[in-house]
């Protein structure tokens, strides 16, 4: 329940006031949203938000066109809610195991994780963050759009008492956060050199978006780079291929013209690796026979 915030937490200590002094009972009739709005000077927004928290626990409930009632189980404003913002919620996503594992984190710790999506969009996301810190959090872990987006937003927010868990992807050119991810570096060394075990020495990368946007992505190619430096295999010219989610692009046709010889994909994450792998089969080439492919994030997605 999102009791964290001033402005939730004071519709709730007004509800539990109200039960107290007035000696409800479970079924009994709790005051109107008019009311609230009026005794705590909150949005309706907020009340209603604090209401549905309550019902979502099990403390109240509602009858259509009725308002609400007490149910059975008392109100206590001592369980705390964590905010995160995500930049979009896909079913086969490791975001989704982010999630899970806050989750389960949060409830051993008495609190609720309070889940919010931008849906890929940077305004969305300054949008929620700040209706949050307008309701009195001051403390929010975010799986940002892009590590380029939004960095200005952050910077002003921090100045003003917001502190920030960045997961996977870090806001370029701020400093005063904690930061969560993935070691990417590592990660990408290891997938690359074992590309070259198999005896690969022509390599690409492929990818959504360009490098420099998210920066779990860039770190992966610097793991990339150092395993060919390692085995003093050359860089190719252009080693990194983009094109956009199941659309055919001039990179793809580069990267399976013959004439360049890459004969190997590391792929930047493993939606990316089944894309390369689809446009592979479309284009007449067999994996692992004709190119091999290695992703990154060990998605159900790419088991066979």
């Amino acid at each position: 329940m999102a009791y964290s915030g001033k402005k939730l937490g004071a519709v709730i200590d007004y509800i539990e006031k109200y039960v107290q002094t007035n000696a409800l009972s479970p079924g009994s009739k709790l005051p109107p949203e008019r009311e609230l709005i009026d005794k705590t000077g909150v949005s309706r927004v907020t009340v209603r938000r604090a209401m549905a928290n309550l019902q979502e626990a099990g403390i109240i409930y509602s009858i259509h066109g009725g308002g609400y009632y007490l149910s059975d189980k008392q109100v206590s404003p001592a369980i705390e809610s964590i905010p995160l913002v995500i930049s979009y919620n896909h079913g086969d996503s490791k975001i989704l195991d982010i999630v899970h594992g806050a989750q389960d984190y949060l409830i051993q710790h008495n609190c609720r994780l309070n889940l919010s999506v931008s849906g890929k969009s940077s305004l969305n996301e300054q949008e929620i963050i700040t209706q949050l810190y307008n309701d009195g959090i001051r403390s929010v872990m975010v799986f940002p759009v892009s590590s380029e987006t939004n960095t200005d937003f952050y910077f002003n927010m921090i100045q003003k008492g917001m502190h920030f868990v960045f997961i996977d992807r870090k806001p370029k050119k701020i400093f005063g956060y904690s930061f969560v991810q993935s070691d990417n570096i590592s990660g990408g060394y290891i997938a690359t050199k074992h590309l070259i075990e198999r005896g690969h020495r022509k390599i690409a990368m492929f990818g959504f978006e360009e490098l420099e946007n998210t920066s779990s992505l860039y770190e992966r190619s610097l793991g990339y780079l150092f395993a060919l430096r390692e085995a003093e295999i050359p860089c190719p010219e252009q080693y990194y291929f983009i094109s956009r989610y199941r659309t055919a692009s001039p990179d793809i046709e580069k990267l399976f013209d013959p004439k360049n010889g890459f004969t190997a994909v590391f792929a930047t994450t493993d939606h990316a690796a089944v894309d390369i792998a689809n446009h592979a089969f479309k284009a007449g080439l067999r994996i692992p026979d004709d190119i091999s492919v290695i992703g990154f994030d060990n998605l159900d997605i790419t088991s066979v």
